[in-house]
């Protein structure tokens, strides 16, 4: 096939993964998420959940009510829809995108249209952020991106992530992801309406993903049904040749549904997760036609057994990576279903993996989980675990469970750390509850959208009904990247979550009690509203709590600073003394200081010379045979025997003991954790590893 010019020399084979490593390398441009699927089995009351963690570095968290419309008979405008701010404009879909009616637009640049499509009658209203996610009628989705064998050029030629121009070839893709989601919810009431519907349009209108050689996954509930919905590009080649070896055949997006057994969880962590198709079951499965023709075609299948959907239409975890110079990661991916599924189905004893696909597709609970506890589950950090974030070196003196990702640094040195399920880049969460129909005609609604913005781990719930139509522009509707302001709920739940960082073992102390004092309020506010039976009491109720919430997040926020000033720790927060003597009776510049523990891991002493380290050793397993023996197709995962790992002798003298070191618990002054003990309610005095690992 002759190669397609996109932009400048994108997608040549020589250039094209070269320039996307520099471009990540430079401005660290992350996108990659985590979704969940529980049918209705696997939940306290049978309601069924999709979750949507969506970390992303630069998105618009802004959560939009776009209004049911009847429509002439007409076309539908077809535009891209970005992450960052604004993800469009002038489109007439909501005044939040509306530069007339919104001051947070001004200046923007109105989205032009891809192309036309047919357009229907009537269409349903829904609820988006970045990614559309909930439609009146309880269907709901979760994200999460994916890898494919084949690659295809964004319609702009992925030459620019916030241009707004474009011009599109009639041969090239119109639809991608978001666009698909818009479609589903305006016109389906059930998954299987979705599923069907978002495969019909990516193979009649062509499919692209948000990058060159990005796969989708969605999760898709509508309160009954539960399903995992793959979507690989079809219209490229392996090596970036485009049109590919599928050109003119008509199949233009490979895509299969996986329905999650009625007892079962799935997880879904940025690689496909469906494997055999199995033709004849219907109830389980559904997939695009033409695709077991299309895949020996293509060169990706000989035709024999069963289609494995994630290896013949995704490629190889152990071997695939975007960055031709670095090794691929692998545990990535497979660490947090593991994580998952080993929280919510204990008994089955699953070990840590290198390769997501030798876990389970999904896995049946061991008892029901309840919404709080799914809450707990986006807020993980591998809590209790061999590979705790918040001990050794990489967490600091205070126990910081987050990680640094990206840089040149960590590019030239290579290596990796676990990929938490909540991590700084969060720009929001959802736990998206799709009601049974008893529940539904009870409280007048088929679902609640449960929303944390920024990261999950510092963030609180709260609720957006599907029949409560919200269109005021509060703290969730407002609030961009770019500019930092105090009316909304991103900022002030992301300025808690960075300031955290100072010290974050004192501040959680503060921080995840009042995360669960304000989830305990907003589950009673939302039951009394749910109890009414009257959407018109939803909808005060929800924006009511939205902004309670966010007015005593800012509040928190202002304490903090105050409590945490110099890396002291202060009472009397708020107060002002009226005699010097009140600084002791209020704990005025407790000192918190290092831990000793990290001061015995880096060696401080009464030389007063810049202090240097050489790695002493890790901690022992409680698996030792985990990892020890790479798989054969990527040997540069090994790792030494703990046997094997000898303590180094630091630069600054004799050597220590890094086993124990790095056992310890960074853990702050023992007047720091009784000042702050103090101060947390009675009923939820537990610790904070203890809070994450509640089941």
């Amino acid at each position: 096939q002759a190669k397609l010019q996109v932009g400048p020399a994108f997608y040549r084979p020589s250039t094209m993964r070269l320039t996307m490593v520099a471009a990540w390398v430079a401005a660290g441009d992350w996108d990659s998420c985590t979704t969940m699927a529980f049918a209705p089995g696997a939940t306290e009351g049978g309601s069924t959940f999709v979750t949507h963690t969506n970390d992303c570095v630069e998105c618009d968290s802004r959560i939009v009510y776009i209004p049911a419309r009847d429509w002439p008979e007409s076309q539908k405008a077809i535009t891209k829809l970005y992450h960052a701010f604004p993800r469009e404009a002038n489109t007439g879909r909501s005044s939040a995108y509306e530069v007339e009616e919104n001051p947070e637009m001004a200046g923007q640049v109105s989205s032009a249209a891809l192309g036309y499509i047919p357009q229907v009658r009537h269409t349903f209203a829904y609820y988006e952020a970045s990614y559309p996610y909930m439609n009146e009628h309880g269907l709901a989705f979760g994200e999460s991106t994916a890898s494919s064998t084949l690659w295809v050029p964004e319609p702009d030629g992925g030459s620019s992530h916030y241009s707004v121009n474009y011009t599109v070839a009639d041969h090239e893709p119109l639809l991608g992801l978001t666009n698909l989601m818009q479609l589903a919810l305006e016109r389906c009431v059930t998954a299987r309406c979705a599923i069907q519907l978002m495969g019909d349009m990516a193979m009649k209108y062509g499919w692209y993903g948000e990058d060159p050689a990005c796969g989708e996954t969605l999760t898709v509930t509508d309160g009954g049904e539960t399903w995992v919905f793959n979507i690989a590009n079809a219209d490229g080649s392996k090596d970036g040749t485009y049109p590919g070896p599928l050109a003119g055949t008509g199949f233009r997006a490979a895509w299969a549904a996986q329905r999650v057994p009625p007892t079962h969880v799935a997880v879904s962590p940025n690689t496909f997760t469906i494997r055999q198709l199995k033709v004849n079951d219907t109830e389980n499965f559904m997939y695009a036609d033409g695709i077991f023709e299309a895949a020996v075609k293509a060169g990706l299948w000989d035709g024999e057994g069963e289609l494995d959907f994630a290896l013949v239409w995704g490629p190889d975890p152990l071997t695939n990576t975007y960055d031709p110079t670095v090794p691929p990661i692998p545990r990535y991916s497979s660490m947090r279903s593991w994580r998952i599924y080993s929280r919510v189905a204990p008994s089955l004893g699953l070990k840590p993996v290198v390769n997501p696909l030798d876990l389970p597709f999904s896995v049946p609970v061991d008892r029901p989980i309840t919404r709080r506890e799914l809450f707990d589950l986006t807020r993980d950090h591998y809590e209790g675990t061999e590979f705790d974030m918040r001990v050794g070196v990489l967490a600091g003196p205070f126990g910081n469970p987050n990680r640094y990702e990206g840089g040149v640094g960590v590019h030239e040195h290579g290596g990796e750390f676990p990929r938490a399920i909540s991590i700084p880049r969060t720009s929001y969460s959802t736990v998206i509850e799709s009601l049974p129909q008893p529940r539904r005609e009870a409280i007048a609604s088929p679902s609640v959208a449960w929303i944390a913005t920024d990261s999950p781990a510092s963030s609180v719930y709260v609720p957006f009904y599907a029949s409560a139509p919200q269109t005021e522009l509060g703290p969730y509707q407002r609030g961009n990247l770019f500019r930092f302001t105090r009316d909304s709920a991103w900022w002030a739940f992301n300025f808690v979550a960075n300031l955290m960082t100072i010290n974050y073992q004192a501040m959680s102390e503060r921080v995840v009690p009042t995360v669960e004092e304000l989830q305990d309020e907003v589950d009673r506010q939302t039951a009394a509203a749910e109890a009414s039976g009257d959407p018109l009491v939803l909808l005060e109720t929800q924006m009511r709590v939205q902004r309670w919430v966010v007015e005593k997040w800012w509040d928190l926020a202002d304490e903090l600073v105050v409590m945490f000033n110099d890396g002291f720790l202060n009472g009397c927060t708020g107060q002002a003394l009226a005699h010097e003597r009140d600084l002791q009776k209020c704990n005025v510049a407790n000192h918190l200081g290092y831990p000793k523990q990290w001061l015995d891991m880096i060696g401080y002493d009464y030389n007063i010379h810049p202090h240097y380290v050489r790695p002493g050793g890790v901690m022992k397993p409680t698996d030792p045979g985990f990892n020890i023996t790479a798989p054969p197709r990527a040997p540069w995962l090994s790792i030494p025997t703990p046997e094997a790992s000898e303590p180094v002798a630091s630069s600054f003298g004799a050597g220590r003991d890094p086993v124990s070191a790095v056992y310890a618990v960074a853990m702050v002054g023992v007047a720091a954790v009784a000042f702050l003990a103090g101060r947390a309610s009675g009923g939820r005095r537990e610790a904070v590893g203890d809070h994450f690992q509640r089941m």
